[in-house]
């Protein structure tokens, strides 16, 4: 690695640490006036949302110090993340970030087509409702065909193929959901001209508005204070780690963490190497930078603004289904409401649309979601929190404003060469 690539590796980085900082001190004003103290607010802050049950200080974070269960005068020494007595919560934030990572990359495939979209919460809720539909729905009509009047007598090989079956089916449905939605704004962009900005807030709101309908009408499963679908069925659930695949593993008692992760990640993996590695993603890309010049290069402009909304509408809706099927089991009034996609737009734009940053931002945004929310627990305003983050996410939009000042800082320590005029004079 060249010193110039390693420089602007390390100015990269810096800004985002630098804005987080910045934000902290700013908001420090803000949590004086509500009459607690900075430092004890943010380390509460960063315990709850990243450190193990139990955190005080900042040093927690890293080392952890606890007594041993079988000799209280013995002090073990754990490596903070790992420790998971109790349950961890970076395993609750991993949950959270499942969401956050599609999302960021549902907007960033659409970014990079130059297409600003921020329809991802409509893909979503549309997804999550699909797969909630399918989850209870598609098992019943399962056990009918195959005779099965009581669920508890059906044979073990009928269920092990649905626990295989059902959670694709809702997957997929779900993706195919979210991608006819977002492949609406595209095509009212590329054929009408129409600003995709625009058709994507309104698609969000006629998404929201289909939920909420479903939710206390048709799909409405009782008549409880709040209007909610079915359970869906056990053979459509994706099942956490902590009852599934990793029963014993105490770090991931009280998340509901499974799968979904992984699926993130690999969609991570899938994405970086489509818009990076590919000559579809390649199109994309040159289509974001120059419309114009792509299409004299012979780059069908107008395929690759759709293929990229068919993308970006397929992971959110993968993102809501996974909501759903793997974490919240049915669609309760109000999930529509909740901006989860929204997030995701934040997500991708302070990870500058790369894949890396988008899985380092959407887990430490998780964390301060769940550290801000958990304040109110320690006698300090939950609203101190949203402030904290909205301050942090503030300062991290500023890209050009720091990139500025540490150009100002290099040059000052470093003044460019001056050129001394010659003496010698030219016969």
């Amino acid at each position: 690695m060249t010193s110039l690539k390693l420089r602007q590796y390390l100015e990269n980085a810096a800004i985002p640490i630098f804005a987080v900082l910045l934000g902290l001190l700013v908001s420090s004003l803000f949590v004086t006036v509500a009459k607690s103290d900075p430092i004890q607010t943010y380390q509460r802050l960063f315990c709850e949302g990243f450190g193990p049950r139990g955190c005080q200080s900042f040093s927690d974070l890293i080392i952890f110090r606890v007594p041993a269960a079988d000799n209280p005068d013995v002090i073990q020494t754990f490596f903070a993340p790992l420790y998971g007595g109790g349950g961890h919560p970076l395993a609750v934030v991993t949950e959270r970030a499942t969401i956050l990572i599609l999302t960021a990359l549902s907007a960033t495939v659409a970014f990079q087509a130059g297409l600003f979209s921020i329809g991802m919460d409509g893909q979503l809720v549309l997804g999550a409702i699909t797969a909630a539909f399918l989850g209870y729905w598609l098992p019943n009509q399962i056990y009918t065909a195959a005779g099965v009047g009581d669920i508890k007598g059906a044979s073990e090989t009928l269920v092990t193929v649905m626990h295989l079956f059902v959670p694709l089916v809702c997957l997929a449905a779900a993706m195919m959901v979210g991608a006819f939605y977002s492949w609406i704004a595209g095509y009212l962009k590329v054929k009408l001209n129409v600003n995709e900005l625009i058709v994507t807030i309104i698609l969000n709101a006629i998404a929201v508005s289909i939920v909420h309908y479903l939710v206390n009408n048709p799909l409405r499963a009782d008549f409880t204070n709040t209007a909610r679908t079915a359970r869906i069925d056990d053979t459509a659930w994706l099942v956490p780690f902590n009852r599934g695949l990793l029963p014993g593993v105490e770090w991931f008692s009280g998340s509901r963490v499974g799968v979904g992760i992984i699926m993130a990640l690999v969609a991570a993996v899938a994405v970086g190497f489509y818009l990076w590695r590919t000559t579809a993603g390649y199109e994309q890309r040159m289509t974001r930078g120059s419309g114009l010049f792509a299409r004299f290069a012979g780059v069908a402009n107008e395929r690759a603004a759709l293929r990229a909304m068919l993308i970006s509408g397929a992971l959110s809706g993968l993102a809501g289904a996974i909501q759903i099927i793997g974490v919240e089991r049915r669609v309760v009034d109000g999930f529509a409401s909740a901006g989860l996609g929204f997030d995701g737009v934040l997500v991708a734009v302070l990870a500058r649309e790369s894949i890396v940053g988008i899985i380092i931002v959407g887990t430490f945004f998780a964390g301060l979601e769940l550290g801000a929310i958990n304040l109110q627990f320690g006698d300090i305003p939950r609203q101190l929190g949203g402030i904290i983050i909205a301050f942090i996410i503030l300062f991290n939009s500023m890209e050009t404003f720091f990139q500025k000042g540490l150009t100002r800082l290099r040059l000052w320590l470093r003044p460019p060469r001056t050129t001394s005029a010659s003496n010698e004079v030219v016969v």
